[in-house]
């Protein structure tokens, strides 16, 4: 079996420098703050740190800004909620699969958390049901929660159910989290609205859309597709017709349009990716609007 969370880190290296891989730890360290009063050791500045932990000192002998690090006074909880239904395994608006971006998006944000000391839990489900994974802090566990994800979305698995996924979850999860939820261009209703509405009462919450690949992309011309989620072939003249084109093109819009605009007024950070090269840059913007909510 290979190593989820070493292609995570691979791709990592290939779609983001050091230097803002730094900005992205420190995004995420400015959304949760916490911290004993015991001196661990110095580290370079980073985007988001607070300026008071400058060690002024060390810095003037220093080519570069140095802080004081210090022992956390307590592990901070992320949560990952992953939406497992068959349409996570269709293809993603950059031409890779949805699962395989949701995988690294999941694994990104698991990474930097651990690399953090912070501890990393699983909810993901559809129609078939939610599955927990508990929170701890390993790259093994870490391991654990990628395949976990990567083995339950399947071309012929359950169907998506969202919204039963993110009930359970603000029945279940009680304890503040960081709540990140991946998942793909789902329709959502006032029963979402209202869910939405509580979690964002109880945690730290993010979203991140994976998009669809549009059925009118050229790369498709003249061929037969697979509906995923009606299990239905979509025959190649039929998605060619100019009229049904510009339908389908002003639905998405609009559909998108509104999901938009309902994660606006429940104060949820949203970005929307549709490739491994838009990952990285989206989490970082996830984290920078939330610390900036937060401010």
């Amino acid at each position: 079996m290979s190593s989820l969370l070493v292609e995570v880190r691979t791709k990592m290296s290939i779609h983001a420098h050091e230097k803002v891989r730094g900005l992205l730890a420190g995004e995420y360290a400015s959304v949760h703050k916490g911290r004993s009063m015991d001196f661990d050791d110095l580290r370079e500045y980073q985007r988001g740190d607070d300026v008071k932990d400058i060690d002024w000192k060390a810095t003037a002998r220093s080519a570069h800004v140095l802080l004081k690090r210090y022992v956390a006074v307590k592990k901070h909880n992320v949560l990952l909620v992953v939406d497992t239904g068959r349409t996570m395994s269709a293809t993603a608006a950059g031409g890779g699969s949805k699962r395989d971006v949701a995988v690294l998006s999941t694994g990104v944000m698991g990474h930097v958390a651990t690399q953090h000391g912070d501890l990393v839990g699983l909810a993901c489900g559809d129609a078939d049901g939610v599955t927990y994974l508990p929170l701890r802090g390993t790259s093994g566990h870490l391991e654990t929660l990628l395949q976990r994800i990567h083995g339950r979305i399947r071309p012929d698995g359950a169907a998506q159910d969202l919204l039963a996924l993110l009930d359970s979850v603000r029945r279940t999860i009680t304890r503040r989290m960081i709540v990140l939820i991946v998942t793909d261009e789902v329709d959502l209703g006032p029963a979402h609205e209202e869910v939405l509405r509580r979690l964002r009462v109880q945690h730290e919450v993010l979203w991140l859309t994976i998009s669809d690949a549009e059925l009118t992309d050229d790369r498709f011309a003249g061929r037969d597709l697979l509906d995923v989620d009606a299990l239905q072939r979509l025959p190649a003249a039929l998605r060619d017709d100019p009229q049904l084109r510009r339908e389908h093109a002003a639905a998405l819009a609009a559909a998108r349009g509104g999901r938009d605009a309902l994660l606006r007024r429940v104060g949820i950070a949203a970005e929307r990716i549709g490739s491994d090269a838009e990952v990285i840059p989206a989490v970082f913007r996830l984290l920078e609007k939330q610390r900036a909510a937060r401010g």
